[in-house]
């Protein structure tokens, strides 16, 4: 029912049916009984985070309080509309820390129609997600912490206050999930006045008023009975003793969950576990990760990217294994998504559901972690699965009606769960290893990423890579070691998984996309494609931000079997940043239609590798596949190529210091170390005794460098740093090149300089000598060039996507040079980069404009292959005033399509500048102009019409939307979206699809 009639008339006009899109919502009217009637949930189910909740009564300050709470804690709303008065509507953030003030977006007057703020709202905006684009401000000046982070925050810090008191690590975690379930199961009155007047007598007591009470007894005998009835282990093992049941324990417990109206720091009180999301359980894992595990590559898996290999890789009803399940997200997830195939009855009993639930967990989920904090979470999170949307007052009443009747419940006892979750070391190869000759219809899982130590610590990993047998075929047998590179943890986990597999099982996991693209991980490239049959592959590393926090390193997913087939083509997905992919939505968008199939043979035969395909695209790589014929190696035309010596290196820094390994972990040490070697090694003015220049990568730019450092030459001849040289090593003609390479704009280059003085250069400096002198200018001013930029980026380098990028030796001296030079350019480049060297005049965009138009010819490359590379570095900035960028692309786009129309004279492209800073294209193919909506028309309705005419369809999820006469590009209004060479793709693309038709 509508109290307000008003908002009923102004939603209806915004589009929305309160039968159809505006739910009546019963959770939050159950849970606030004030709100009964009055509160509707509109769920988007394009998941771009835009879902609302609407409320038609005017509440009192301190009913908005409980409702801001509430929503906050269900954490499926974004937003929520609430009236001020009779005829205002106020919209709020949704997802803000319910103790800090409200973040107010707009007031709506619901008796006007004001087009500016009436179109925000509209129903299309929240089906598309893009009413977030004009309230995006709004957010980044809040700054506010989503529940997931301030559970985490707030355990972190109940953690730490235990921690004082407690000094026995397992014991405070056993508290901390202890009392996270005992939450959940009194905040859901799971065990309510029946459960405490049966067992103790007392039908007022509850978890808090016992803690209050501090009786350790009580207590224990609380947890017994609690691991008794709902067959928990966390409840039994380890036992808390007497002496951790203290009363300053027991108060700080009592105290987080106990109201405080003081202050803004969040408790566990202002959790209500009976609506916040019990996935929300594995993230708090994150909590408890220590900063060694995290630098190892210990994340918490992300549901959206979990949900992506379980949908892939799940098919039917089986056993699952996670051999590194960590908190255990993709076990909770392969057991909803079993459960969803097992088909559960939504009109059984909660009895009969619960049964199911756990027989299912029993039979087919299972995992190793090698953390036992950790492997807690990961029980502790499929417990709570085992209550998901089963209404807790069923289940209340199931227990006190068993009570009263039976004196005991024997409900979760039939079937147990906890023995799957081993806490153990997948990659042991002891006897007793966990799930030894057992078999598994799927495997998944996101293994660490770190190179194995040679530490006590990894003693069972350092076993596993020197004894670790791998078959290769029926009769050859290798040591793990031999296959896994550079000690990579994540590699030996794709040999493990063999041992608890069968012939149809299937595997998905993440992985460091290193595996699969770096040089030195051929050997294991070459295992994995040779014994496995990968179905798809989904290279994340351009969303790594989006799904875990701060990783430094690139991600790959892998769907894959063990039936090799020698045909066989993998689904390769190079997923990119969408217009929805950053905050809020963080959206993990899977484009059907840029899916590129590759031919798995030719990654083991052709020389290929997947950066390849996720570098460029296939006109990218027909550029280097043709370069590739028509040039030589650099290679050929050098005598030596080294490094420089190790000068300002950590283990330098610590011999000088005489400091061992903790100090070098200590950045405040390391600091005054750091200053205490250059002090004593080096000078900033050139003296008698610091005559040497000392240069280092950051040192060297385009033609030219600068010394800011001297030293003594003597700590050179005395063997005094890392990779020594003799003095003579710095002396004569060389080309310098930079190993740690530049990132302009995003994208590469390789500063190089022909040098001939006597220079010390440090080990991030390529230093190459030239068979022939004459040659030093001109390959100067190649690698300098955007050509060789171009290549760089595109196929040679390894740590792409990186801060770090390190330049392969093997790479530098593979760079491309034309066997036939042409003499004439040759001389005219070689003059410009010797009067660049001598420093007659700098580097400037005139000069390395004809530098590089030069080098183009020298490579005899085409008009778009030139444009291809131009566009390739085009600084991003937005289009020009008078679209002069839209006036080319429209004009290529015509010269590549029209030419194969029939009637080409119809064909039209037409832009519209749009909301939320897009320009759509409307590209008109043989269809009469006077049926297309003219210019302003389109400018006018473009988005409204699409979103409002496609209400299932996310469109903007998509850049291209194909019609039957005509296609629309939406896109950013930035240059290189509207470049020559996007037109060239978009029109070979549009023809693709006309000759497919």
């Amino acid at each position: 029912m509508i109290i307000n009639h008003l908002i009923e008339r102004y939603f209806s006009l915004l589009n929305f049916d309160f039968k159809q899109d505006l739910k009546s919502d019963n959770l939050l009217s159950r849970k606030e009984e004030f709100l009964k009637g009055n509160v509707f949930f509109y769920d988007n189910k394009n998941q771009t985070d835009a879902s609302f909740y609407l409320i038609t009564i005017t509440p009192s300050e301190e009913n908005l309080e409980k409702i801001r709470k509430s929503i906050w804690n269900e954490n499926s709303a974004s937003s929520f509309f609430y009236p001020t008065d009779e005829t205002h509507l106020r919209l709020c953030y949704a997802k803000g820390n319910p103790k800090e003030d409200l973040i107010e977006f707009d007031t709506f007057d619901v008796t006007k129609e004001e087009a500016t703020y009436f179109e925000k709202i509209k129903k299309w905006q929240f089906d598309s997600g893009a009413f977030w684009l004009s309230y995006a401000d709004f957010l980044k000046k809040a700054k506010t912490k989503t529940i997931d982070k301030e559970l985490v925050e707030t355990l972190k810090i109940l953690r730490k206050e235990l921690q004082k008191l407690i000094h026995k690590e397992d014991i405070v975690q056993a508290w901390i999930d202890r009392t996270l379930y005992a939450k959940f199961l009194d905040d859901n009155h799971i065990i309510n006045s029946v459960f405490y007047k049966h067992y103790f007598g007392d039908s007022d007591l509850d978890y808090k008023q016992l803690l209050q009470e501090g009786n350790p007894s009580k207590l224990n005998k609380l947890f017994k009975i609690i691991h008794e009835i709902f067959n928990n282990n966390l409840f039994d093992d380890p036992k808390i003793e007497d002496k951790y049941l203290t009363k300053e324990v027991c108060n700080l417990i009592y105290t987080s969950l106990s109201a405080d109206l003081k202050t803004k720091q969040l408790r566990l009180f202002d959790f209500q576990f009976n609506v916040l999301p019990i996935e929300l359980i594995s993230y708090i894992y994150e909590a408890f990760l220590s900063k060694e595990q995290k630098a190892n590559g210990i994340y918490y898996t992300p549901r959206k990217l979990a949900q992506l290999i379980v949908d892939d890789v799940i098919t039917e009803k089986g056993k699952v294994l996670d051999p590194a399940c960590g908190s255990g997200m993709f076990l909770v997830t392969a057991f909803q998504k079993l459960l969803k195939i097992s088909e559960e009855d939504k009109k059984w009993s909660a009895a009969k559901k619960i049964q199911h639930r756990t027989e299912i967990l029993s039979k087919y989920i299972f995992g190793i972690e090698k953390f036992p904090i950790a492997q807690r979470f990961a029980i502790f999170s499929l417990s709570l699965q085992i209550f998901k949307d089963i209404d807790p007052i069923e289940i209340r009443n199931y227990i006190a009606e068993q009570l009263q009747q039976n004196k005991e419940i024997d409900l979760f006892n039939q079937y147990s769960f906890f023995d799957n979750i081993k806490c153990a070391n997948s990659l042991s190869i002891k006897d007793d290893k966990p799930f030894n000759n057992e078999n598994f219809d799927f495997i998944v899982g996101n293994p660490p990423f770190f190179k194995i130590k040679d530490e006590t610590v990894f003693s069972e990993e350092i076993a596993f890579l020197n004894k670790y047998e791998v078959k290769l075929d029926n009769k050859t047998t290798t040591k793990a070691k031999n296959i896994v590179g550079q000690y990579q943890i994540s590699q030996c986990f794709f040999l493990k998984i063999k041992d608890w597999s069968k012939q149809n099982t299937r595997f998905g996991f993440v992985s460091n996309n290193s595996n699969f693209y770096n040089n030195f991980f051929c050997d294991f490239q070459q295992y994995f494609y040779s014994n496995y049959n990968i179905e798809k592959i989904y290279e994340l590393s351009r969303v790594k931000d989006i799904l875990f926090e701060k990783a430094k390193e690139g991600v790959v997913s892998v769907v894959f079997t063990n039936n090799t087939q020698s045909n066989n083509k993998i689904a390769y997905y190079p997923v990119d940043m969408g217009l929805f992919s950053e905050k809020p939505f963080n959206l993990l968008i899977i484009q059907e239609d840029s899916v590129i199939e590759i031919l798995q043979q030719t990654l083991t035969k052709d020389g290929l590798r997947l950066r390849d395909y996720y570098i460029g695209n296939e006109y990218d790589l027909e550029i280097i596949n043709t370069i590739s014929k028509e040039c030589i190696p650099l290679n050929e035309y050098v005598s030596s190529c080294a490094v420089g010596i190790g000068i300002i290196r950590n283990d330098v820094i610590a011999k000088h210091n005489n400091a061992n390994g903790k100090e070098l972990h200590n950045e405040e040490e390391q600091a005054k170390m750091k200053s205490n070697f250059m002090q004593h090694f080096f000078s900033e003015s050139q003296t008698g005794i610091f005559s040497t220049p000392c240069v280092d990568y950051n040192d060297i730019f385009p033609f030219s460098y600068y010394s800011k450092k001297y030293l003594n030459p003597n700590d050179i001849i005395e063997k005094k740093y890392r990779r020594n040289k003799d003095i003579g090593f710095f002396e004569g003609n060389k080309l310098l090149c930079r190993r740690i390479v530049k990132k302009i704009n995003g994208k590469y280059f390789i500063p190089a300089v022909f040098d001939k003085k006597t220079t010390v250069y440090t080990d991030d400096i390529y230093v190459l000598r030239l068979k022939d002198n004459n040659l030093y200018p001109l390959f100067t001013a190649i690698i300098n060039s955007y050509f060789i930029g171009y290549i760089l980026n595109i196929a040679l380098a390894n740590r792409f996507n990186s801060s770090w990028a390190k330049l392969d030796k093997n790479a530098l001296l593979s760079i491309p040079i034309p066997k036939e030079l042409n003499e004439d350019l040759v001389a005219e480049i070689s003059e410009i980069s010797q009067d660049l060297t001598e420093g007659k005049y700098e580097y400037s965009e005139k000069i390395a404009r004809k530098l590089n138009g030069l080098i183009f010819d020298l490579y005899d490359l085409s008009y778009i292959e030139k444009q291809r590379i131009r566009d390739y570095f085009l600084p991003e900035k937005k289009t020009s005033p008078k679209q002069t960028e839209l006036e080319v692309y429209k004009q290529t786009l015509t010269d590549v399509v029209s030419m194969y129309l029939k009637n080409p004279e119809l064909f039209d492209v037409e832009f519209s500048p749009t909301s939320f800073d897009l320009i759509a294209a409307k590209i008109s193919l043989n269809k009469n102009k006077l049926e297309n909506p003219n210019a302003n028309k389109v400018a006018k309705f473009f988005l409204n019409e699409i979103f409002e005419q496609n209400p299932s369809d996310n469109v903007l999820l998509q850049e291209k939307i194909f019609d039957k006469d005509c296609v629309y590009i939406i896109r950013k209004n930035v240059n290189k979206n509207w470049t020559e060479t996007k037109a060239f793709e978009d029109g070979h693309e549009i023809l693709k699809r006309l000759m497919a038709k």
